[in-house]
């Protein structure tokens, strides 16, 4: 067997493993806009493994090689490769950037695209009119066109690794540094792997191999994360939080806060449940701005129904409360919607000793004063 032969092969099977992955994704129960453009991603990895084979067998012989052949899977490898590494970089925006509307999404995409397309135009003319510029005699490419090849994938996947680094680092984030690094470690990978392909060995796909490992890696991540993450807020669930209290074990000057939607049936019953999912959203976004605010270790996580907790490593429970209730307050006043109903929240705490055992009971005794607040306000 050659080892064009072999390297098609390999590809081949990289795109059979990705394609098990792709069904995997496809029979999650998550509508989020993230998995979505992993999807995305991923398939357009198999496209490029699929391409990169067709490579392999031309250049073996195995489809007839001429000029022809040759340019088409080359110019196939060009744009494939443009389009993979920006679904890369727009799938690092969305995991390093929550907070990103779809329609922020949509404008940076069409953004984008633009070179994608020069690129396809270019290319596509410049084969068809001088196809005898970019081959030898041996019909190899050029030099010019390894260097096109790579020159959009290397933009658009050192912008991910700067930016992802750049907001790992911030204060707010370091809570979720491990996903920041993950998509930054794509980076310097692909570019190792891809340049010792190009420049050391065309037959041994180690591009291929980094590329799958990696992905399964992330998917994995990704899994992790639903498994312990409320799909409406994107907050943390009991799970992780069952998780965090197992690592809080004899830990000193944490408060329980415990936070509930006041009226929040009436919402429900009045406006539908999609604008009560509305509210509660807004309400767990005040909650993240505050916790953003906070130079302290906070815990914050939807605890059930219109309930969210929060565990405070501070002296000072209430400065917590006050700031999530000024972001509450800059929350509503920026809400969008049809309906204009009030929105407000009541809040108890409680000291916690770290002992797993006294943990309800710091609970019970935060919703206490949690109600003590609803009935107080009202």
């Amino acid at each position: 067997m050659s080892t064009y032969v072999f390297y098609a092969y390999i590809s081949v099977g990289c795109a059979c493993i990705l394609t098990v992955l792709l069904y995997s994704i496809n029979r999650l129960p998550t509508p989020q806009l993230k998995f979505t453009l992993f999807r995305k991603l991923v398939l357009w990895h198999i496209a490029y493994f699929v391409s990169d084979a067709l490579w392999a067998l031309v250049n073996d012989g195995v489809i007839p090689k001429n000029i022809v052949t040759v340019l088409a899977v080359n110019y196939s490898n060009a744009i494939i490769a443009a389009v993979l590494f920006y679904s890369c970089f727009i799938y690092a925006e969305m995991s390093t950037r929550p907070d990103m509307t779809r329609a922020q999404i949509s404008s940076l995409q069409a953004k984008l695209r633009i070179p994608i397309f020069v690129e396809m135009v270019v290319l596509l003319v410049s084969f068809a009119v001088a196809p005898s510029f970019w081959l030898d005699e041996n019909l190899e490419p050029c030099d010019l066109y390894y260097f096109i090849l790579s020159f959009l994938p290397f933009i658009y996947i050192i912008s991910v690794t700067i930016r992802g680094v750049a907001r790992g680092l911030k204060p707010q984030n370091r809570k979720n540094l491990k996903t920041y690094l993950i998509i930054a470690s794509y980076t310097p990978g692909c570019i190792v792997a891809a340049g010792a392909q190009i420049f050391f060995s065309l037959t041994t796909p180690i591009f291929c191999f980094w590329c799958t490992l990696i992905l399964l890696f992330v998917f994995l991540n990704s899994l992790n994360k639903l498994i312990s993450t409320d799909p409406l807020t994107s907050l943390n669930n009991r799970n992780q939080l069952r998780r965090y209290l197992q690592l809080q074990r004899g830990a000193k000057n944490l408060h329980v806060i415990m936070v509930d939607v006041d009226h929040f049936k009436r919402i429900n019953d009045t406006y539908g449940h999609i604008e009560g999912d509305r509210a509660l959203m807004l309400v767990s976004r005040a909650l993240k701005k505050a916790c953003g605010r906070m130079d302290i270790s906070i815990f914050l996580c939807r605890y059930g129904g219109d309930e969210f907790m929060l565990l405070a490593k501070t002296e000072s429970p209430q400065e917590v409360i006050d700031q999530v209730r000024d972001c509450l307050k800059e929350e509503i006043a920026n809400r969008e919607g049809p309906h204009s109903y009030r929105i407000a929240a009541s809040m108890g705490y409680a000291r916690w000793d770290g002992d797993i055992s006294s943990f309800k009971d710091c609970v019970a005794s935060a919703d206490q004063k949690m109600y003590e607040d609803k009935r107080s306000a009202a």
